[in-house]
């Protein structure tokens, strides 16, 4: 199979250096027999299958110190899934365990071709060791600022690929953000200026230091993919499969970490929500910390919906989240802090999902408007291993068992106001019917008769109001709960290419 260009440029970078003679491949008792590669499976299905039970023989062969045997399935493995960065550096490990580095150095490079992007990870890894003073390894960690431009590049032609047509791809440096949009160039434009502010939050009041510059320059590119309606579903079906685009459980986006690639529908909530898994994995993968689904999730919803304070900066708001969390306590089903921070992340995402997610939500959104998000994620990346659920850095912060932790929460859930989740009669309105739009905003589906939202038409597309973005149908439903009938607004809006405004007076819900 040929390789793609921007793969053969990383292959080139990394022989730029070995032109010269390669010490000689280490000898050891019992050499591994090749392994026959695989009859080829007619079923991709039974072919994920058979990689995946082979992944989980070698790790278990790996733990047990089975170093040869791990090397064994990992070759029958990579025979199945040659792209795999994870199998290419699984068995660079197995074999730089056995003393075979000049195998494991080749496996390595290999890792890297394919995708492996995380030079934290590979400075940190003990069972690499033999391989620290290899010529391959030195030459990979000297060439790392190259190999992630090739590893860009190589994404960028995937992408282009994958989503064809009318698109546009503009990279935004700052973010090591490359964009692959079907958008067209305003509300492309909206949506970029809208990561700075979210960046700006997460270094501020999270993780401070994700936007250094010295850091940035090691952590890979991202993909960001904003196609059309028909082209998201294809993506969703081929990764998710079909259940993915029911009416009942449509997804509406995801961060794909191992392929550096975020997709969404929208430049609502979703994109906000994928966005912010892009900067906590970077956090993660400098710290070397694989944190829990709640922290993840809680997280990264913690900025689906925002306002903004006077000098701009995000500040977190109450959403259709927080109020799920104030029905579950009220019926008294709210779980502890503490069950829902050791939550296997199964029963987390398979089972009741968007109670745990509203939840989760709830006490990230109580621990911003404590004061203490900030504090917290400090202490808990700093004592990760003593204590990986976060439990014990929440007492830390509050400086009070987890017990009373939990009587605060209640107490703040249970006073926090609710949004409307429609607007309901009397309710200020624009007057017309909306349906949810294909990305940037609710599009008017309806101007009944006698009414006059503005120069508002049949089939333009609300993108704000006052400013405040309204890229999907809940987020222009808590903007409109936040005025009153009679008030005048400015509506930004779209009709097809074109970007207007024009002054609406809301008027009570029939």
């Amino acid at each position: 199979m040929t390789q793609p260009r921007s793969t053969r440029w990383i292959s080139a970078l990394l022989l730029l250096a070995l032109l010269g003679p390669v010490p000689a491949r280490a000898q050891v008792d019992d050499p591994i027999e090749p392994v026959p590669a695989p009859a080829k499976a007619s079923d991709p299905n039974t072919l994920r299958r058979e990689a995946a039970r082979l992944a989980g023989e070698s790790v278990k062969a790996f733990a047990r110190g089975e170093y040869a045997q791990a090397a064994d399935l990992l070759r029958r493995q990579r025979d199945l899934q040659p792209d795999n960065f994870v199998v290419h550096y699984n068995l660079a490990c197995a074999l730089a365990m056995q003393g075979q580095a000049d195998e494991a150095a080749v496996s390595l490079e290999r890792a890297v071709e394919t995708g492996f992007s995380d030079i934290h990870h590979l400075r940190r890894d003990t069972t690499l060791a033999p391989l620290r003073t290899h010529p391959r390894y030195l030459q990979i960690i000297n060439a790392w600022a190259s190999i992630i431009e090739a590893q860009r590049d190589a994404r960028v032609e995937k992408i282009e690929s994958l989503f064809k047509g009318r698109y546009t791809t503009v990279r935004d440096e700052s973010l090591r953000l490359v964009y692959r949009s079907a958008l067209n160039e305003k509300s492309l434009d909206a949506a970029r200026e809208e990561l700075p502010r979210l960046a700006r939050f997460a270094e501020e009041s999270v993780m401070p230091g994700i936007l250094d510059p010295e850091a940035l320059r090691d952590d890979p590119w991202v993909m960001v993919v904003l196609p059309t309606t028909q082209d998201f579903k294809r993506w969703a079906v081929s990764v998710y499969g079909e259940a993915a685009v029911s009416t009942t459980s449509m997804i509406g986006g995801s961060y794909e970490h191992d392929f550096k690639r975020l997709v969404s529908i929208d430049i609502g909530s979703t994109f906000r929500h994928e966005f912010f898994h892009v900067l906590h994995w970077r956090s993660c993968t400098r710290l070397g910390q694989p944190h829990p689904i709640w922290i993840m999730e809680g997280l990264c919803s913690l900025v689906e919906d925002y306002d903004l304070d006077d000098a701009g900066r995000v500040v977190p708001a109450t959403s259709w989240r927080t109020n799920m969390a104030k029905r579950i306590l009220r019926i008294n089903s709210l779980l502890p802090i503490e069950t829902i921070a050791t939550m296997p992340q199964l029963r987390f995402s398979g089972s009741r999902p968007l109670a745990h997610y509203a939840q989760a939500r709830a006490i990230f959104l109580f621990l911003h408007q404590s004061g203490r998000l900030k504090d917290w994620y400090a202490h808990y990346t700093a004592n990760f291993e003593a204590d990986p659920s976060g439990v014990a850095s929440l007492e830390a912060v509050f400086g009070t068992p987890i017990k009373d932790i939990n009587a605060q929460y209640r107490s703040w859930l249970k006073a926090l106001p609710e949004v409307p989740e429609q607007i309901a009669r009397g309710m200020a309105s624009l007057g017309i019917e909306v349906d949810a739009g294909t990305g940037d905003g609710p599009v008017v589906a309806v101007v009944p008769r006698g009414v006059r939202p503005g120069d508002l038409r049949m089939g333009d597309v609300i993108q704000s109001i006052d400013g405040r973005p309204t890229r999907d149908l809940a987020e222009l439903v808590r903007v409109l709960g936040t005025c009153t009938p009679g008030q005048e607004v400015e509506v930004a809006y779209r009709r097809g290419q074109l970007h207007r405004t024009t002054s609406v007076t809301l008027i009570p819900r029939p």
